[in-house]
Protein backbone atom coordinates (compact mmCIF):
# COMPACT_ATOMS: atom_id res chain seq x y z
CA UNK A 1 0.00 0.00 0.00
CA UNK A 2 3.17 2.49 0.86
CA UNK A 3 4.51 1.90 -2.26
CA UNK A 4 1.34 2.62 -4.58
CA UNK A 5 0.68 6.04 -2.63
CA UNK A 6 4.68 6.61 -3.16
CA UNK A 7 3.66 5.51 -6.80
CA UNK A 8 0.75 7.77 -7.06
CA UNK A 9 1.93 11.22 -5.26
CA UNK A 10 5.64 11.24 -7.56
CA UNK A 11 3.36 10.65 -10.67
CA UNK A 12 1.22 13.42 -9.78
CA UNK A 13 4.07 15.97 -8.35
CA UNK A 14 5.96 14.58 -12.07
CA UNK A 15 2.80 15.53 -14.66
CA UNK A 16 2.50 18.67 -13.11
CA UNK A 17 6.09 19.23 -13.19
CA UNK A 18 6.23 18.46 -17.02
CA UNK A 19 2.84 20.88 -17.56
CA UNK A 20 2.09 23.89 -19.46
CA UNK A 21 2.57 26.60 -16.87
CA UNK A 22 1.18 30.22 -17.88
CA UNK A 23 1.47 33.34 -15.73
CA UNK A 24 -1.37 35.72 -15.84
CA UNK A 25 -1.29 39.54 -14.35
CA UNK A 26 -3.75 42.04 -14.85
CA UNK A 27 -6.27 44.07 -13.57
CA UNK A 28 -9.64 42.93 -11.65
CA UNK A 29 -12.69 45.15 -11.86
CA UNK A 30 -15.85 43.61 -9.34
CA UNK A 31 -18.83 44.61 -8.16
CA UNK A 32 -18.88 46.25 -4.48
CA UNK A 33 -21.09 47.80 -2.13
CA UNK A 34 -19.12 51.16 -3.44
CA UNK A 35 -19.89 50.81 -7.32
CA UNK A 36 -17.11 48.78 -9.37
CA UNK A 37 -13.44 48.53 -7.65
CA UNK A 38 -9.82 47.55 -9.59
CA UNK A 39 -8.09 44.96 -8.01
CA UNK A 40 -4.41 44.02 -9.26
CA UNK A 41 -4.76 40.06 -10.30
CA UNK A 42 -1.94 37.52 -10.57
CA UNK A 43 -2.22 33.88 -11.19
CA UNK A 44 -0.51 30.61 -12.38
CA UNK A 45 -2.08 28.15 -14.16
CA UNK A 46 -1.14 24.57 -14.79
CA UNK A 47 -2.42 22.17 -17.84
CA UNK A 48 -3.66 19.00 -17.00
CA UNK A 49 -3.77 18.04 -20.40
CA UNK A 50 -4.87 19.80 -23.65
CA UNK A 51 -8.52 20.32 -22.03
CA UNK A 52 -8.26 21.13 -18.80
CA UNK A 53 -6.04 23.89 -16.58
CA UNK A 54 -6.05 24.04 -12.63
CA UNK A 55 -4.45 27.32 -11.29
CA UNK A 56 -4.94 30.07 -8.88
CA UNK A 57 -6.53 33.40 -10.31
CA UNK A 58 -7.93 35.14 -7.41
CA UNK A 59 -8.96 32.32 -6.04
CA UNK A 60 -8.65 28.81 -7.11
CA UNK A 61 -9.67 27.38 -10.46
CA UNK A 62 -10.53 24.79 -12.88
CA UNK A 63 -10.68 25.41 -16.29
CA UNK A 64 -12.10 23.84 -18.89
CA UNK A 65 -11.66 24.39 -22.83
CA UNK A 66 -14.78 25.93 -24.48
CA UNK A 67 -15.42 26.89 -28.35
CA UNK A 68 -12.46 29.12 -30.48
CA UNK A 69 -9.99 30.64 -27.33
CA UNK A 70 -12.96 30.21 -24.64
CA UNK A 71 -12.98 28.38 -21.62
CA UNK A 72 -14.97 28.09 -18.77
CA UNK A 73 -14.00 28.48 -15.23
CA UNK A 74 -15.09 27.11 -12.24
CA UNK A 75 -13.75 28.81 -8.88
CA UNK A 76 -13.18 28.84 -5.09
CA UNK A 77 -12.38 31.32 -2.84
CA UNK A 78 -14.60 31.46 0.13
CA UNK A 79 -17.56 31.28 -2.05
CA UNK A 80 -17.86 29.25 -5.31
CA UNK A 81 -17.49 31.27 -8.94
CA UNK A 82 -18.58 30.09 -12.77
CA UNK A 83 -17.17 32.37 -15.12
CA UNK A 84 -15.58 32.08 -18.65
CA UNK A 85 -12.44 33.43 -20.35
CA UNK A 86 -11.47 34.21 -23.66
CA UNK A 87 -7.80 35.03 -25.08
CA UNK A 88 -8.58 37.82 -27.74
CA UNK A 89 -4.60 37.36 -29.00
CA UNK A 90 -2.33 34.47 -29.15
CA UNK A 91 1.20 34.65 -30.19
CA UNK A 92 1.93 31.99 -32.98
CA UNK A 93 5.73 29.88 -32.26
CA UNK A 94 7.78 27.65 -30.40
CA UNK A 95 8.96 29.05 -26.54
CA UNK A 96 7.31 31.13 -24.52
CA UNK A 97 3.99 32.13 -25.56
CA UNK A 98 1.88 35.52 -24.80
CA UNK A 99 -1.32 35.58 -24.58
CA UNK A 100 -4.27 38.92 -23.61
CA UNK A 101 -7.45 37.85 -22.61
CA UNK A 102 -10.62 38.66 -20.54
CA UNK A 103 -12.33 36.50 -18.09
CA UNK A 104 -15.73 37.02 -16.44
CA UNK A 105 -16.61 35.44 -13.02
CA UNK A 106 -20.26 35.29 -11.62
CA UNK A 107 -20.54 34.31 -7.60
CA UNK A 108 -22.72 31.06 -7.37
CA UNK A 109 -22.75 31.39 -3.59
CA UNK A 110 -22.27 33.68 -0.45
CA UNK A 111 -19.58 33.46 1.69
CA UNK A 112 -19.99 34.58 5.44
CA UNK A 113 -18.03 37.83 6.76
CA UNK A 114 -14.86 38.04 8.50
CA UNK A 115 -12.15 39.72 10.30
CA UNK A 116 -9.11 39.54 8.68
CA UNK A 117 -7.82 36.78 11.71
CA UNK A 118 -10.82 34.66 10.90
CA UNK A 119 -12.35 34.46 14.56
CA UNK A 120 -15.17 36.61 14.05
CA UNK A 121 -18.33 37.76 12.31
CA UNK A 122 -19.23 40.59 13.96
CA UNK A 123 -18.53 44.17 12.63
CA UNK A 124 -17.70 45.70 16.10
CA UNK A 125 -15.66 42.92 17.03
CA UNK A 126 -13.10 43.66 14.19
CA UNK A 127 -13.56 47.11 14.86
CA UNK A 128 -12.56 47.20 18.71
CA UNK A 129 -9.85 44.75 18.30
CA UNK A 130 -8.42 47.04 15.10
CA UNK A 131 -8.98 43.88 12.68
CA UNK A 132 -9.42 44.68 8.63
CA UNK A 133 -13.20 43.66 7.83
CA UNK A 134 -13.79 41.84 4.80
CA UNK A 135 -17.58 41.59 3.74
CA UNK A 136 -17.56 38.57 2.06
CA UNK A 137 -19.12 37.63 -1.08
CA UNK A 138 -22.52 37.99 -2.65
CA UNK A 139 -24.41 35.75 -4.43
CA UNK A 140 -24.43 37.39 -8.11
CA UNK A 141 -21.56 39.27 -7.38
CA UNK A 142 -19.48 39.62 -11.20
CA UNK A 143 -15.67 40.78 -11.74
CA UNK A 144 -14.14 41.11 -14.78
CA UNK A 145 -10.42 40.34 -15.14
CA UNK A 146 -7.84 41.51 -17.62
CA UNK A 147 -5.06 39.83 -18.48
CA UNK A 148 -1.34 39.17 -19.76
CA UNK A 149 0.02 35.94 -19.94
CA UNK A 150 3.30 34.32 -20.04
CA UNK A 151 2.95 30.55 -20.79
CA UNK A 152 5.61 28.03 -22.11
Amino acid sequence: MKKATIIAIVATITSIMFAGVNLTWGNTYESSDDGVVANPSFGVWFDVNDQTSIGWENGVKVSLAGPGSSDFRLGYDGGTSLGVNWNWWESTGTGWGTSLGTSLDFGLTDYAASCSDGTSVDLAACTLASESWDTGGDQGAWSITINLGFGF
